[in-house]
C-alpha cells in the first residue's frame, strides 16, 4: 500500500477526524493515567485517538506542570494562586457560569445597541453605520 493512499485512509478515518469534546472529569482522568503510569505520550494519543498535543494542553490549563520538566516562565502576568492552588472541578463549573453570564450580557447589549442604531437611522433618517468602500 503506497504512502498516499495510507494516507488519505487516515485522512477519511472516522476515527481520526471525530472531534471529540470530553468532560473535564474525562480530561483529568487522562491526565492522571499520563502521570501515574509508564505509559508514553504516543501511546496515549493512540489509545484515546487524541492528538500529540492535547494532553500537554489540558496540563497547562489545569496548572498542572510536565513531569520531567520545570515550570514554563510566562511573559505576561499570571495570578500566583493559580499556581498554588489546585483547580477544583467545582471552581472551574463556576467561572464557566461566570463566563456564560457575562456572554448574555454582552449578547444584550449587543442587541441593545443595535435596535437603538436602527431606530435612529428609520426615524431621524441619519446613516450611522458605515457603508461598504466607504474611504477614511
Amino acid at each position: 500500500m503506497s504512502n498516499l493512499f495510507r494516507t488519505m485512509i487516515n485522512f477519511i478515518s472516522p476515527i481520526n477526524r471525530a472531534q471529540n469534546n470530553y468532560s473535564v472529569e474525562e480530561k483529568m482522568a487522562m491526565i492522571q493515567e499520563y502521570l501515574t503510569t509508564n505509559i508514553s505520550m504516543n501511546q496515549m494519543t493512540k489509545k484515546y485517538h487524541i492528538g500529540h498535543s492535547t494532553i500537554p494542553k489540558w496540563m497547562r490549563i489545569f496548572g498542572i506542570p510536565m513531569p520531567n520538566e520545570a515550570p514554563v516562565q510566562k511573559n505576561m502576568i499570571q495570578d500566583k494562586n493559580l499556581k498554588e492552588k489546585p483547580v477544583s472541578i467545582e471552581s472551574l463549573e463556576a467561572r464557566l457560569k461566570e463566563l456564560q453570564a457575562e456572554l448574555d450580557r454582552e449578547k444584550l447589549k449587543n442587541l441593545a445597541l443595535t435596535t437603538m442604531i436602527e431606530v435612529a437611522e428609520e426615524e431621524l433618517h441619519i446613516d450611522i453605520r458605515k457603508k461598504a468602500g466607504a474611504k477614511q
